[in-house]
């Protein structure tokens, strides 16, 4: 069985740091309110100080781009997520994701997530998970169309598979120009350099670039947005290094794997920034809560509204409240511009406060919540919130089969690796500061009990020269031709193939060709249980299994018995967390029965691969 896969996470050894340090994710608040002018005379020296040293340059922030866009809201989508694509007719519904993004206020920038964790089954590189993808142009124009600004991905670390015909960087040149990108998303980097941005430039000098994780001090000149990943805030609150370096440079908050996002949310309010919404991360349902959902859009609008001020105002960190307010850990800060100001309040206790905030307005601040003073130089005004009067309870996802397990009840050993894309239920990860070794990435085992049909299985894969019997009997057409048996020549297999396991078929087309057949494709559990007598077709391919199933958000499948293709095989340098870069991509290999492999699916062809086939049982 499982055995302590959650175990108690480390907190982020990047705890906020003192004034001056030009590596600080946040500088750390004062150790008490009495000294907070004397910080903030040093948070304004060190700025001052700091564009000094770098002569610094903000022409990239004076864009049209950049100084007119209010980009709170980012958001990272899976480009199969069932709200942008439509399995049942295969086609994209942009329409519905945008419509589904009003919970949290609609959508500024999205990065269009593509490649992991489905990299590795096959030799295509992360260009490829792009570039075979029919309508991608016009999906990307339907979403600007709501005005949204749809960034690329970039995963620095796809050295394995197939390379290119150019260099990373004028790949992504040629996707940027080809279907129209507005932004690049640099996966695990801080930044990159101007020689590796030039291309891109080139054909798009407006192109929005942003980066993983904390970004330096002098690249901040031209990377306008960036992620405040696993931030941790002082007692007393302190200021996002970066935000107060450059007041027009976005970060979005996020810890991918929490539930509670209200610390992350209230670090945002206090520095005028965003939020990355991130509910299914690489197929695992990460999902927000109705009150805290309702929270975020309440806090946005106002952003939003006041985004000018925010950026171009006057800021007072750590601005004066009422006694009773501070003494119940009530913190604030004062954005300022022409006689007028926004207070944005955040409540660090854990437990509600209701007396005076400020200015004798007095009012209630619900525990880890927030509130806000509208002020004008005729009154104060206590901004209104309804959040607290929403469910809190956790909206869970649960997988659904497409077709239902029938049979015996049988146990089963299954063995897998614990990646982000998890397997069956939730992830392990869930509320962790982030998944680190040893419990990530790492081989584990666990039982099931199912049922299960015994039955016939095929000795062998179906192979090419079978298929074609098939598709000269019926005439078969997939609903989607893309990539369908593309490694047949005019429309049949050369002599080499014809006895090798038919390839680039989806689980669709192996179900024409069983029920031609009179057979059927065998669950995951079934071929486990059928595999005594099997022998394997060269090359080793995987084998499809009738395991579809979806969380509302994500589809998958289960493959089994591994492939001849294995780019995770002993390549890869350590990373400083200690994973392997060739961790991120699938297992190949020959495997076991007892493995399970699990295949988030993908639209319009591309779940066909050069590595996966099928079985037959009957």
């Amino acid at each position: 069985m499982i055995t302590d896969l959650n175990p108690k996470e480390p907190r982020s050894v990047d705890f906020a740091t003192p004034v001056g340090d030009d590596e600080a994710k946040i500088f750390a608040g004062p150790k008490t309110l009495a000294e907070r002018d004397q910080w903030r005379t040093k948070l304004i020296n060190w700025q001052a100080e700091a564009k000094q040293r770098l002569n610094y340059n903000d022409r990239a922030y004076l864009k049209s781009e950049v100084a007119n866009r209010h980009n709170y809201n980012e958001a990272l989508i899976w480009l199969w997520d069932e709200l942008l694509f439509d399995f049942e007719n295969q086609v994209f519904t942009p329409e519905k994701l945008i419509a589904d993004s009003k919970r949290f206020g609609g959508f500024d920038d999205i990065i269009l997530w593509h490649a992991y964790p489905v990299i590795g089954i096959d030799s295509r590189n992360q260009f490829d998970f792009y570039n075979q993808v029919p309508g991608l142009a016009k999906l990307i124009a339907d979403l600007q169309s709501h005005g949204v600004k749809v960034h690329l991905n970039y995963n620095p670390w796809d050295k394995w598979t197939s390379r290119a015909a150019k260099s990373d960087q004028l790949e992504i040149a040629q996707i940027v120009d080809k279907y129209g990108f507005d932004g690049v998303f640099l996966d695990t980097m801080k930044s990159a350099d101007p020689d590796f941005m030039a291309p891109i430039y080139a054909v798009k000098p407006n192109v929005i670039v942003g980066g993983e994780a904390r970004v330096q001090q002098e690249r901040i000149c031209d990377h306008v947005i960036s992620w405040a990943q696993w931030f941790s805030d002082s007692e007393i609150p302190g200021v996002l290094r970066a935000k107060w370096f450059e007041r027009r440079h976005m970060m979005h908050q996020t810890r991918r794997w929490n539930r509670s996002h209200r610390e992350e949310m209230q670090i945002a309010w206090l520095n005028g920034s965003g939020m990355l919404i991130w509910e299914v991360v690489f197929g695992s349902w990460v999902g927000w809560d109705e009150q805290q959902q309702t929270m975020w859009r309440e806090m946005v609008a106002v952003l939003r509204e006041r985004h000018e001020l925010i950026t171009t105002g006057d800021w007072q960190p750590l601005t004066k409240l009422a006694d009773a307010a501070e003494s119940h850990n009530l913190y604030a800060s004062k954005f300022s511009k022409d006689g007028n100001s926004l207070i944005t309040i955040i409540n660090k206790s854990d437990r509600d406060y209701h007396g005076e905030i400020a200015f004798g307005l007095v009012g209630t601040v619900p525990a880890h919540g927030v509130a806000a003073i509208w002020q004008t130089p005729a009154e104060s005004v206590l901004l209104v919130f309804t959040y607290a009067e929403k469910s809190a309870d956790f909206p869970t996802h649960r997988n659904t089969r497409k077709v239902e397990l029938s049979g015996e009840v049988k146990e089963f050993e299954f063995t897998y690796r614990n990646r982000e894309c998890s397997l069956y239920a939730q992830t392990h990860f869930i509320d962790a500061w982030k998944p680190l070794p040893p419990n990530y990435h790492q081989v584990f085992s666990d039982r099931v009990s199912v049922p299960t049909q015994v039955g016939q299985m095929d000795k062998h894969e179906v192979s090419n020269v079978q298929y074609f019997e098939f598709m000269k009997a019926t005439g078969y057409q997939p609903k989607v031709a893309n990539r369908f048996l593309a490694h047949w020549v005019d429309g049949a297999p050369t002599a080499e193939q014809l006895e090798q396991p038919v390839t680039y078929v989806d689980l669709a087309d192996a179900q024409a060709y069983a029920k031609w057949r009179g057979a059927r494709i065998p669950t995951e559990w079934e071929w486990q249980l059928n595999s005594a007598e099997i022998e394997r077709r060269t090359p080793l391919c995987w084998n499809l299994t009738n395991s579809e199933q979806s969380d509302g958000r994500t589809r998958f499948l289960i493959l089994k018995g591994g492939s001849e293709h294995n780019v995770r095989n002993g390549q890869g340098a350590k990373s400083t967390s200690g994973i392997a870069e060739s961790d991120w991509y699938v297992d190949g290999g020959s495997r076991d029965e007892k493995w399970v492999e699990k295949l988030l699916l993908m639209g319009l062809g591309l779940a066909r691969g050069e590595n996966i086939s099928f079985r037959c049982i009957s």
